[in-house]
């Protein structure tokens, strides 16, 4: 997901081609004492017994293992999370598990409590996940650290002057989200020049080596000269989720132009100094985040102060110690690092399912693991009733307490019934 929903579709592409070159061990009659790890929605490893320390356990895609008597575990992804087709018979013995990397604009459901104690193990972007994604999309601290694509702050200063840049950069073709980021670039506009150059806030045109499906090529060698032009570089996620951070934070800190920040309220925790971006909620307004912005342009010194990860001595760039130690621990990287944290959370679950113990019964994914505000106007902080993300916001609050209801009892889902129900509930303030 370092670039788009796109660039994660094909890495996924390339995760299934690689799992079908690799070596693998097919089901066998001699293997009917491994337990059976059943994805639901086709993601992870397919018909492959897979060895985790010292726990064996079958992977597949193969829904007929649903009344398998060795089935321990049935596994989502999460955007691939569907109401009208989920297993037939929800057991007390067989756990549940959710990998999910993306935002609630991907499955909306899933932001509900309700939803999400269907689940007993979770791979999400939060740190309390049991494999926590939230340092995803950030390649490794080389890229974060190295000089590539630097311009100095200097050469910035005479590119404003050459090719009429404004200071700060927005480009972003995702117009409708739940955080509503374009309403503050909007109201920044009117006190700092910013470029946009994305389908939102449209009022600056890419040239033509850069134009032409740019959503495809945010991460190659040209778009990231371009964007290492900028001073600053607006980054606002598309939803506010504790420890939710994607590519837009990390690209400008690898380029070196400075974020102005908006989206997870614990950002700061996984910056790699205390100065590395700008956070809109430091600010009671964005005049008054302009206003520092306008400072820092007429002073070089305070404005290289936020760039210590780039211009420090080498081994004093980064100095935040819990990240570095979530970039060490993490999952290492091969060929796909999403492949990586995949193959960790199966072999989480793999290891859980082994262990003679009850935590089962009580084991259950919460909001911690998944915690996203409800929509709030980015520049009052209040609810946004005006967003239509509010609405649906609250529409599948109530699919989510009517899920609960059907899965418990294991009661089959008609989904056109099920619908009817949501909305009547939604109408009625049931939920």
């Amino acid at each position: 997901m370092f670039t788009t929903a796109s660039v994660l579709g094909v890495c996924v592409v390339i995760f299934q081609v690689c799992l079908i070159l690799r070596d693998r061990k097919d089901w066998s009659l001699s293997d009917d004492d491994v337990p059976v790890i059943l994805w639901w929605t086709p993601f992870g490893n397919n018909k492959r017994i897979k060895t985790c320390g010292n726990a064996r356990c079958y992977f597949t895609h193969d829904r007929t293992f649903e009344k398998n008597v060795r089935l321990k575990s049935i596994l989502f992804y999460g955007s691939n999370f569907r109401v009208y087709d989920l297993p037939n018979w929800r057991s007390s013995a067989i756990s549940w598990g959710l990998l999910h990397e993306e935002s609630p604009r991907n499955n909306p459901i899933l932001v509900h409590e309700e939803a999400l104690n269907l689940f007993n193990y979770s791979s999400t972007f939060s740190r309390y996940s049991d494999v926590p994604l939230m340092l995803l999309d950030l390649p490794g601290l080389e890229e974060l650290v190295g000089e590539s694509y630097y311009v100095s702050t200097k050469e910035k200063s005479a590119l404003m002057r050459a090719e009429n840049l404004a200071s700060v950069l927005y480009i972003q073709s995702d117009c409708d989200t739940a955080s509503d980021r374009d309403r503050y670039v909007l109201e920044l506009m009117k006190h700092i020049r910013i470029d946009s150059y994305g389908a939102c806030v449209n009022n600056a045109q890419l040239d033509d080596r850069l134009k032409n499906n740019y959503l495809d090529i945010l991460n190659n060698h040209e778009f990231l000269s371009f964007v290492a032009k900028y001073k600053f570089t607006i980054a606002f996620e598309n939803a506010i989720c504790n420890d939710y951070i994607t590519e837009k934070l990390w690209r400008p800190l690898i380029v070196g132009s400075i974020p102005i920040y908006y989206g997870s309220p614990s950002f700061k925790d996984w910056l790699p100094n205390n100065k590395s971006a700008i956070s809109i909620l430091d600010f009671a307004s964005p005049a008054e985040l302009a206003k520092l912005l306008h400072n820092l342009l007429k002073n070089n010194s305070a404005y290289e102060e936020y760039l210590s990860h780039k211009l420090d001595k080498h081994n004093n760039r980064v100095t935040n110690s819990k990240f570095l130690h979530v970039l060490e621990t993490r999952p290492k990287k091969d060929s796909n690092q999403f492949v990586d944290y995949m193959e960790e959370f199966e072999c989480f679950v793999c290891k859980k399912i082994h262990k003679d113990n009850h935590e089962l019964e009580t084991r259950m994914v919460t909001k911690k693991q998944y915690d996203c505000s409800v929509p709030r106007d980015p520049i009052t902080g209040e609810i946004n009733k005006r967003n239509w993300w509010m609405e649906q916001w609250n529409i599948e609050k109530c699919a989510a307490k009517l899920l609960t209801r059907y899965i418990t009892s294991n009661i089959s889902i008609d989904i056109k019934h099920f619908d009817d129900q949501k909305i009547n509930m939604y109408d009625n303030d049931e939920c």
